[in-house]
């Protein structure tokens, strides 16, 4: 996992009409900010807004925050060698031959992604010969939003690899299609880790943001965050997360001014 920051600028303040009883008067306020999470801490400059927006009032206080979470590739890659490096196929060693992935990486390619895996090839047998070849795999990333991974389909290998795979023999031939089932079966990155980290940091960041003054309780939990969408450029994967939970902030002490 690497390390993830929440990052919050405020946009817009609101608040609506207090609400009497005999035992407290409920305030409405709240703030609408652009956030998004990134890999690396940064010092926004974000004054706050001079204009105060009037709403409806509600029961609660509620929070929704769509976030991106932005993935160097650099990390996509980590993770999908870590999960494919020394993987050998067919699984069972009941082929003529043997694939074994060596090195994965990840890179944008226009609207899809590239995979290249260095994949050391050779043939079963007293007299097994070898060789290594660069394999390139065109994808697509598809967001599984039921199990929060994301996979790839339409895997597609790359018509230079079939070349590559060509000139070492009928055996490497024979490994081109157990390669592109085992990406299209096995390839999927667990996003579930980041879901549960932005899950606690959304929660802690708005606490903070509530509590920022002396005399106030502040409770806020993110109650559900679901992953929704993907999208990406050259550098980094980014996963669009919508996070829901409540915040209510109790006032103790008031000083006049």
């Amino acid at each position: 996992m690497p390390n993830l920051w929440l990052e919050i600028r405020p946009r817009r303040a609101i608040a609506a009409q207090p609400q009497i009883d005999g035992r407290a008067v409920t305030l409405l306020v709240g703030v609408q900010a652009e956030t998004r999470i990134v890999p690396n801490e940064t010092k926004p400059d974000c004054p706050f807004s001079q204009q105060l927006d009037l709403v409806p009032q509600a029961n609660q206080g509620r929070v929704s925050i769509a976030v991106p979470i932005d993935i160097p590739f650099t990390e996509v890659s980590r993770l999908l060698e870590t999960q494919f490096a020394g993987k050998t196929f067919p699984e069972d060693g009941s082929g003529s031959f043997a694939a074994t992935i060596k090195q994965a990486s990840v890179a944008a390619a226009g609207d899809q992604l590239l995979i290249s895996l260095l994949v050391r090839v050779k043939n079963q047998g007293f007299f097994s010969i070898g060789a290594d070849a660069t394999v390139y795999v065109w994808d697509r990333p598809v967001l599984d939003q039921d199990h929060q991974i994301l996979r790839f389909a339409d895997v597609t290998l790359d018509v230079q690899s079939q070349a590559a795979f060509g000139l070492l023999g009928a055996a490497a031939q024979a490994a081109v299609p157990y390669l592109q089932k085992t990406l299209a079966d096995q390839a999927v990155i667990d996003l579930k880790p980041f879901a549960a980290d932005a899950k606690i940091r959304i929660a802690a960041a708005v606490g903070n943001l509530a509590a920022q003054a002396p005399g106030l309780r502040a409770s806020a939990s993110v109650d559900d965050l679901r992953l929704v969408g993907i999208a990406y450029d050259d550098k980094t994967l980014r996963v669009i997360a919508n996070a829901s939970g409540a915040v209510n902030v109790a006032i103790s002490s008031l000083s006049m001014r």
